[in-house]
């Protein structure tokens, strides 16, 4: 590698670039839901949508729930607080997209609501049935799904929720959540269970050192009424970094492997394409906006290589082997080597795509950082591409699925800092 081109390693970030990053990847899972649902509903009409996201995020969340819990360590409560902390750093309320509060009115029964909900503004120029299908027919049963993984007798349950009444309420919903001990004790799908067999649901996150900058080390006191993520130390942001990326995957594996039990493998693989290639891109774009202040040349190698070292779509490490040089001035080369995310028994996956030689997605992603980068596949070498920013002023129109990703609330969100957190 050229020792012109220094890229600060993800341990050296400090806790308040750490915090930003994590925003950015929850916010990545979000637009994997625009994007892979956009594909169904392409694909397969409107009603595709609704049972698939159910079976997607039942299939996922109590999953990475407990991690999460293990990770921050607060697990072993079958209580409400256990359930909030859950909730407060689930991808499915990603930070600012959802202005989420709790308060918790016993072990037993507390509530949340919703300032603003982004995926409601998103839902609401399609019309009240595609409110109602995403706030009636989908939260109801994903909501306990995720509940459950906690305490089978948790319930939520609403206390108002769209369509709105007055059309502008404030808050856009409010829910009640409580164990019921004299409820039948919910039972977890079968494809949580697949999920969690998974090299990616075994995969363990190692919580390095403390390294004494302050921050909470875990999430094991009071339920805050909105956490903010500068709260933590240095070394539990590492951590919630890597878990989120875990979501992030959970997410997607679970996706594609329901559509490909619903439509076959070649939808799934369809699926998988566009939503790697939209929100690839567009991941791409917020995490270079975000490194722009620390690099001088943001259109230059050193760029691609730091957006390449923190894309989800690569992350985390010790599930993707993705390793990248710089060839000169302006190349690079990204090799996928033998890894855990290589020998998962899963149907499709990203990983999957891009061993099939269907790499449209990672033309997206290099693309998001400049527009004139190309990609090719390196001969007689699998897994491995050459990445080029060429000096062409013909730039091609953005991929449908970019267009797609673009064309949300959510492309719009901008994030906030909570700098005072920091003094925790």
């Amino acid at each position: 590698m050229s020792s012109s081109v220094t890229i600060t390693p993800l341990a050296e970030f400090s806790r308040l670039q750490l915090a930003r990053l994590c925003r950015e990847l929850m916010l990545a899972a979000q637009f994997n839901s625009r994007t892979g649902y956009a594909a169904l509903r392409i694909n397969h009409g409107d009603a595709a949508y609704k049972d698939t996201a159910i079976q997607n995020w039942m299939g996922a969340s109590p999953v990475y729930t407990r991690r999460m819990q293990q990770t921050l360590g607060f697990a072993g409560g079958a209580d409400v607080p256990t359930i909030f902390k859950g909730l407060q750093l689930d991808v499915g309320f990603t930070h600012q997209y959802f202005d989420v509060h709790f308060e918790v009115h016993s072990a037993q029964e507390g509530r949340f609501w919703l300032r603003s909900c982004g995926a409601l503004l998103e839902a609401e120029p399609r019309g009240e049935e595609a409110v109602k299908v995403m706030c009636h027919d989908i939260e109801d049963p994903t909501f306990d799904a995720t509940a459950m993984a906690t305490n089978p007798r948790a319930r939520m349950r609403p206390v108002h929720r769209p369509p709105r009444a007055p059309v502008d309420r404030e808050p856009h919903c409010e829910w009640r959540v409580f164990i019921d001990e004299q409820a039948e004790p919910l039972v977890e799908p079968p494809i949580a269970e697949t999920m969690a067999a998974t090299r990616l649901g075994q995969l363990p996150i190692q919580k390095p050192p403390q390294d004494g900058a302050g921050g909470l080390t875990a999430y094991d006191g009071q339920v805050q009424e909105q956490l903010h993520l500068e709260c933590f130390s240095h070394s539990a942001l590492l951590a919630i970094y890597s878990e989120l990326a875990v979501q992030i995957h959970l997410l997607i594996n679970a996706l594609l492997l329901v559509v490909t039990e619903t439509y076959g493998a070649e939808a799934a693989q369809a699926v998988a394409e566009f939503q790697m290639c939209g929100t690839s891109w567009v991941v791409s774009e917020r995490l270079k906006a975000l490194l722009a202040q620390d690099i001088d040349d943001a259109d230059g190698i050193q760029m691609m290589m730091a957006v390449l070292a923190l894309h989800p779509a690569f992350k985390p490490d010790n599930y993707i082997n993705c390793s990248v040089e710089v060839t000169g001035q302006r190349s690079a080369r990204l090799t996928l080597g033998d890894c855990q995310a290589a020998q998962e028994a899963l149907p499709c996956t990203w990983y999957a795509l891009l061993a099939r030689g269907i790499d449209s997605g990672l033309q997206a992603l290099v693309q998001g950082v400049n527009r004139c980068a190309t990609i090719s596949p390196v001969a007689n070498t699998a897994l491995c591409w050459d990445i080029e920013i060429t000096d062409t002023d013909q730039v091609q129109e953005e991929p449908f699925a970019v267009q797609v990703a673009k064309g949300t609330v959510l492309y719009q969100t901008q994030l906030d800092d909570h700098i005072q957190v920091l003094q925790l």
